[in-house]
């Protein structure tokens, strides 16, 4: 009777082969939404990746400083952290989609994801290298006062001394 009691349960009713089966499109739907999402966002951060290095490649030719007033770096420092925080945050959601059980990894959310994480990071480094960039070509641009300094110690004299 037990066995026969298990092969009752192993049928689906109507009813129940329709809750499962809408249940399976509801996780379809939030697969492909998610995969979407992902695949747009991607493209979006690989064009904006691509604006820097083009702003990067038009600022090579400047002739004079860049950031006399420091903006530009205050801006790419925001920019910089929003990249940390949204990678951050895209972790967490990757990982917590590893832990789905109801995910497979024929899915696809795995490599979406990778691939996001690493549009992020493209843009970040991006980010950082034009920063690092702007501020070390304004500082070699950066005239010279024409004053020498006999040792360190009269170096840091001036320095602390102001103008």
């Amino acid at each position: 009777m037990h066995a026969s009691a298990n092969a009752r349960q192993a049928v689906l009713t109507p009813i129940g082969a329709q809750a499962l089966a809408a249940r399976n499109l509801e996780l379809l739907a939030a697969i492909e939404n998610t995969l979407d999402g992902l695949y747009a966002d991607t493209k979006l951060l690989r064009a904006i990746d691509d604006g820097f290095r083009e702003i990067h490649q038009r600022l090579m030719g400047a002739a004079g400083p860049i950031d006399v007033d420091g903006r530009t770096q205050a801006a790419l420092v925001k920019a910089s952290d929003a990249c940390a925080r949204i990678h951050r945050d895209a972790q967490k959601r990757h990982q917590s989609a590893g832990a789905d059980p109801a995910l497979h990894p024929d899915d696809g959310v795995d490599d979406a994801y990778d691939e996001y994480l690493g549009a992020v990071r493209d843009v970040h480094d991006t980010v950082e290298a034009l920063r690092e960039w702007i501020v070390t070509r304004d500082a070699v641009l950066e005239p010279s006062t024409g004053d020498t300094h006999a040792s360190a110690d009269a170096l840091f004299a001036a320095i602390l001394s102001g103008p």
